[in-house]
């Protein structure tokens, strides 16, 4: 998740310099938002919950949030995270139990 989110800061960054228009660049609060569906939807997979509308309405918000050759950056980056965390909730290497993580994805408002 450490890497997830160094890439990410990293990718904020450069973003300004290939897309300096801020109204197509991603904001601190929208790549922030991608890395926490990144992690909840793939320790949802992780723990063998259906997470397909979760992400369906991420799905969405990716279209609506990030632009050209952003989008596809982005995307790549949140399934990686995805990829990541389902195989780290699997090993039993995240700090949340599956009962805990039901608790909290029912609580997410999902975009």
């Amino acid at each position: 998740m450490k890497k997830l989110l160094a890439v990410s800061v990293l990718c904020a960054m450069l973003s300004g310099l290939f897309w300096p228009n801020p109204s197509v660049a991603a904001s601190s609060s929208d790549i922030d938002d991608l890395t926490t569906y990144a992690v909840l939807i793939g320790r949802g997979i992780g723990c063998g919950f259906n997470m397909r509308s979760e992400m369906r309405q991420v799905g969405a918000w990716i279209d609506r949030t990030f632009y050209g050759q952003e989008k596809s950056m982005y995307l790549k980056l949140f399934m990686a995270g995805v990829e990541h965390n389902a195989a780290e909730q699997a090993a039993g290497r995240s700090p949340d139990s599956c009962s805990s993580l039901r608790d909290t994805l029912n609580r997410v408002d999902w975009p």
